[in-house]
């Protein structure tokens, strides 16, 4: 023998427990999931509708629930959907096509690390992401990033662990008759649900120009505005700084 350490093939990811069950979370999204869609609207666009050209970004769309409404609602805006799902990827972009929908895109990314420019994106959506995702703080620091200096995001999150709990739990069971082991997916087998004090902590971690948290029987919101005036005070501290090295 020579002794030569062998190299070991470098480590998959985990599995995507919504990649295995992408049909069952879609049904779960279509027909269980409340839908936000007025009350993003309200929180996101003026009374007179957003303004041509606005671009949208649903963060961890799944199949594209969020994205495809407020494209066909408000054809003069563009939304794009972003999720490490190739599966519900393919839903959601069949859902697009079926509605012929030309103003609606969508994109595979991790929302811990998006590849859009900072100060790019006029709003976000996100509903239920901060459930599952591993640095739920790192997303939040991302979503703030892309935002334009005015740009707004609205967040959703269940507050009932039990409810909350159903859907995930039944996927984990439906893994067990795939073809993957169970206990090889990338999520948590029970969801995060944060409570009021931790939710609101968790918002105000960004340096936000305003937040309005709002809370009802199953959810809890915040709607978030990045504030025009801290960007450009940051912008001219950088200026001055550079121009004393």
């Amino acid at each position: 023998m020579s002794g030569r350490t062998v190299p070991h093939p470098p480590a998959h990811p985990p599995e995507s427990l919504f990649e295995s069950c992408s049909w069952f979370y879609s049904l779960c999204r279509e027909y269980l999931f409340r839908d936000h869609t007025p009350e993003i609207s309200r929180a996101l666009f003026p009374p007179d509708g957003p303004a041509p050209g606005m671009r949208i970004l649903e963060l961890g769309c799944g199949p594209g629930f969020y994205a495809c409404r407020l494209s066909e609602e408000y054809p003069q805006i563009h939304t794009t959907g972003v999720d490490l799902s190739r599966r519900l990827l393919a839903r959601a972009e069949s859902r697009a096509a079926r509605r012929s929908l030309q103003n609606c895109t969508f994109a595979h990314g991790d929302a811990h690390s998006l590849p859009d420019a900072s100060n790019s994106i006029d709003a976000v959506v996100v509903s239920r992401l901060f459930l599952i995702v591993a640095k739920r703080e790192a997303v939040l620091s991302e979503i703030f990033r892309i935002l334009r200096p005015g740009g707004r995001c609205f967040v959703a999150e269940p507050t009932s662990g039990f409810r909350t709990q159903i859907p995930l739990g039944c996927m984990w069971l439906l893994s067990k008759l795939s073809s993957s082991p169970a206990g090889k997916y990338r999520e948590p087998r029970q969801a995060d649900v944060m409570t009021a004090p931790d939710f609101s902590a968790f918002i105000h971690s960004q340096p936000w120009g305003s937040v309005e948290l709002q809370y009802d029987g199953w959810y809890q919101y915040a709607v978030c505005e990045k504030d025009p005036d801290t960007v450009a005070e940051r912008r001219t501290q950088i200026v001055a700084c550079e121009a004393l090295l």
